[in-house]
């Protein structure tokens, strides 16, 4: 499955521009769709420098008539076959009463609408053509509790959405799946260290494997989830945590002797 057209949003930078790297190296013509078209116009320059095929487009997700657009356009460049959907933003602590409000909303208009309204977009589009794979982009957040009361529960419902989502057109020949970064060191995650509002260390510590997961790592398993190898794979969100989850419940079991 490869020489495909494969949208990725959230295109221009992090988790998109690795997947857009990794899809472009083995052979599909990647669409950069992301509102910084700089980053966008760069990815595709990397990609294509690598050897591959690669445009960019600009989009709002958060804005229906934006993702209309870009659905159209890049159905012009040709046959959409994959869709992921990286376009996504942070936020940083908070308690449930400080949260701003606007914040709040933005978060899940673009986390959370943003995924659905390029999924409904483009989705339909598939599978008239009985073919097509889906990525979306969780978190572990959205598995565990974080002072987090916007982004946590907008990627818990993204995780819901993609069960939906593969319910609704699996029978139509489109796999939805998504993956649940642990803590990935991006240029967002970057600038939050440098400004001390993240410490690696206390990332790493809950680690089964005590590493920074990177977008390449992400980028590998979008990579699988969108191949033929993964062809019996729907409806399911994959953690890519380097053992986050396992190593919470372990690392804070009161008899444990590791140390």
């Amino acid at each position: 499955m490869t020489g495909r057209i494969a949208v990725i949003t959230g295109g221009g930078s992090g988790i998109g521009r690795a997947t857009a790297l990794a899809l472009g190296g083995q052979g599909d013509h990647v669409i950069a769709a992301d509102m910084n078209a700089a980053g966008a116009a760069e990815t595709v320059r990397l990609v294509t420098a690598a050897g591959g095929a690669a445009s960019a487009l600009t989009v709002d997700v958060a804005d229906e008539a934006s993702v209309t657009a870009m659905a159209a356009a890049a159905e012009a460049i040709g046959p959409v076959a994959v869709l992921v959907n990286c376009a996504g933003i942070l936020q940083n602590a908070s308690r449930v009463e400080d949260m701003d409000l606007a914040e709040h909303d933005r978060v899940w208009a673009v986390n959370y609408r943003g995924t659905y309204l390029c999924c409904r977009a483009l989705g339909p589009v598939m599978a008239g053509r009985g073919a097509g794979a889906i990525v979306n982009i969780g978190s572990i957040a959205g598995f565990e509790m974080f002072p987090l009361p916007a982004y946590g529960p907008s990627k818990a419902a993204i995780h819901q959405l993609t069960k939906v989502l593969a319910g609704d057109l699996g029978a139509r020949g489109v796999r939805v799946n998504a993956v649940a970064p642990g803590f990935v060191l991006t240029e967002a995650l970057r600038a939050r260290v440098a400004a001390g509002e993240r410490d690696t260390s206390v990332m790493e510590s809950q680690n089964a494997i005590p590493q920074i997961v990177t977008p390449e790592d992400i980028a590998n398993a979008i990579q699988f989830l969108c191949s033929d190898g993964a062809r019996a794979v729907t409806g399911v969100t994959l953690p890519v945590d380097n053992g986050w989850l396992a190593g919470l419940a372990y690392n804070t079991y009161a008899g444990n002797k590791k140390n």
